[in-house]
């Protein structure tokens, strides 16, 4: 099928609703991680997807929470929540939400996905815009689960298109091998994936857990080749981990 037609397709099956069916590779769980900042305690962070059987939509968010002299200036926790479907096993955002967690909110951030005008209207501090989109394009926190839906249903990841502010950016996975990682779980076989924009400075490892239904069992943001954040499993209720 024409790529484009298959996305009229997909389009209409999200106006229509589909019928109302979980994904059998993506099961809700809630996780919580300890959150570092340059090898210091920075908070938690709570990692959450939900199906909504009623309305067949996912909901993926995060919730961090800072301590100490950030939340001062972070009081609220930081916020990211993203609404999609799933169909033709593909990702399909619906709406994404971040909220920066200060007091005014200056950084927050909404962006409405509309597939059939095929454009994404996103509401920040500098005002309203529309940004056009492209065949498969996700949000930040979509393309966090459709690397462990790819992982699940293709044993690899795939190319991803990341609709932010202004644009539509391009993110590859390169695969890092197998590793044994340190959690609060204990050490746990994971598999390593570095997610990186070209010619950007900053890069986002991701040790993936295959026998926790490939949720991250660590996270780390580096800039320059330095470890910025790290976000390390602590907890995890709605997976059982495979023998």
């Amino acid at each position: 099928m024409d790529p484009s037609k298959q996305w009229v397709l997909i389009g209409g099956l999200i106006l229509a609703g589909g019928a109302a069916a979980a994904d059998p590779s993506l099961t809700p769980y809630t996780a919580t991680y300890a959150v570092e900042y340059k090898g210091k305690n920075l908070g938690t962070s709570e990692f959450k997807l939900t199906y909504d059987e009623g309305s067949d939509v996912y909901e993926f968010s995060t919730k961090t929470q800072a301590k100490g002299f950030v939340k001062l200036a972070r009081p609220n926790p930081v916020v990211e929540r993203s609404h999609f479907r799933v169909a033709a096993n593909r990702l399909v955002p619906i709406e994404f939400w971040f909220e920066d967690g200060s007091r005014k909110g200056d950084g927050n951030l909404h962006i409405a996905f509309d597939w059939d005008r095929r454009v994404a209207t996103v509401t920040g501090e500098d005002g309203r815009r529309e940004v056009a989109l492209q065949d498969g394009a996700l949000d930040r926190g979509t393309m966090q689960v459709a690397l462990t839906h790819d992982l699940a249903t293709t044993g690899k990841p795939s190319h991803y298109l990341l609709a932010d502010q202004d644009s539509v950016k391009p993110y590859d996975y390169a695969d890092n091998g197998e590793a044994t990682t340190a959690t609060g779980l204990g050490q746990i076989p994971t598999r390593a994936f570095v997610q990186q924009r070209e010619n950007s400075s900053r890069a986002t490892t991701i040790w993936i857990a295959p026998k926790l239904r490939y949720l991250p069992a660590r996270i780390e943001q580096r800039k320059d080749g330095e470890v910025q954040t790290a976000f390390i499993l602590s907890s995890v209720q709605g997976i059982a981990a495979e023998k």
